[in-house]
């Protein structure tokens, strides 16, 4: 088995055609069945069904190629690594976060990115934690902004970040929110709606909370996007725990109103899979999503939000 053979294994994978896939490699036709023969030989495994209309990847095929692509990717990454010792950074990085997170911060970090690093193309991936850590280690992300404890994040190389406020968030007129903070203790009493992927992220934290004080949540809706709970809290009736950051716009036009719930934050920290060195392009990013998120607290752009160092630099103090 050779790289020439898993890059025409993966593009016949992708094209579901051999004809296709070779015009594609701009190679003849016979010469990429023979290779895909070959392959298939040294594997003692049958990597496509061939019909008429093309060839169809088999279970095996389908678990090579998911190990093909990592393998392809890091090598396109070593070959721009050493060209980049010659150059300013370039070539793809894929960040993953959160699409409640990537709300408020991937229009400035793309802004940021391309204004002073213009041959980096940054792609966002939007998932929760659990599956973003699953993409890390799979090597189809480069990087990603996770939440939750670290210790259960294994095999990865961690960077704390920030910590999070927790609001509880309705219609500026909620009867809910006229007060500066909501204790835990009182959720039960107030018609929830929780957003986020259970034990995860935000509804993790906010579990975990209630837990905790020994109270029992009974949500009146589940669902997973903030923009769905938007939607349903705007009805004056139902509020929800969340970041406030990716409402900013209508908590400052007094549509919406947040008040923190006491001691409830959300830890967010960058990972990058261990088992294999960071590109130029990776590292510039992973300092470029700490110094946009600087600037966006600093200019109260990211309400609520306690960036790790400072929190660190308060709690060191006697």
């Amino acid at each position: 088995m050779d790289f020439r053979q898993l890059r025409y294994f993966a593009v016949l994978a992708e094209q579901g055609h051999f004809g296709r896939a070779a015009a594609a490699l701009r190679i003849a036709q016979p010469a990429l069945s023979r290779q895909i023969r070959l392959l298939e030989q040294e594997l003692g495994v049958q990597l496509f069904e061939r019909h008429p209309r093309g060839a169809a990847p088999t279970e095996a095929a389908v678990v090579l190629l998911d190990r093909a692509t990592f393998i392809l990717r890091y090598f396109e990454q070593l070959r721009s690594d050493v060209a980049a010792t010659q150059r300013d950074p370039h070539g793809p990085v894929a960040l993953g976060m959160s699409p409640g997170l990537a709300l408020t911060l991937a229009l400035p970090l793309y802004d940021e990115i391309s204004s002073r690093f213009p041959d980096v193309q940054l792609q966002i991936v939007e998932d929760f934690t659990d599956t973003l850590h699953d993409r890390l280690l799979r090597g189809t992300i480069d990087l990603a902004i996770l939440n939750g404890p670290r210790l259960k994040r294994r095999n990865l190389v961690t960077t704390p970040f920030m910590e999070e406020q927790i609001c509880l968030i309705g219609v500026a007129n909620s009867p809910h929110l006229r007060r500066d903070a909501v204790d835990v203790q009182d959720l039960p009493r107030i018609p929830l709606v929780l957003a986020g992927v259970a034990k995860s992220g935000v509804r993790e934290v906010v579990e975990t909370a209630a837990t905790k004080a020994g109270i029992k949540l009974e949500p009146k809706v589940e669902v997973q996007s903030l923009e769905v709970a938007k939607r349903i809290i705007s009805q004056g009736i139902l509020c929800t725990a969340h970041f406030a950051a990716p409402i900013k716009d209508d908590i400052d036009s007094g549509r919406f109103r947040a008040v923190p719930i006491k001691g409830m934050f959300l830890p967010r920290f960058i990972a990058r899979a261990s088992d294999r060195p960071p590109s130029r392009a990776t590292a510039v990013l992973t300092q470029l999503v700490q110094d946009v998120s600087r600037q966006l607290v600093s200019r109260a752009i990211w309400p609520n939000a306690k960036l790790r160092e400072e929190l660190e630099r308060r709690r060191s103090k006697p």
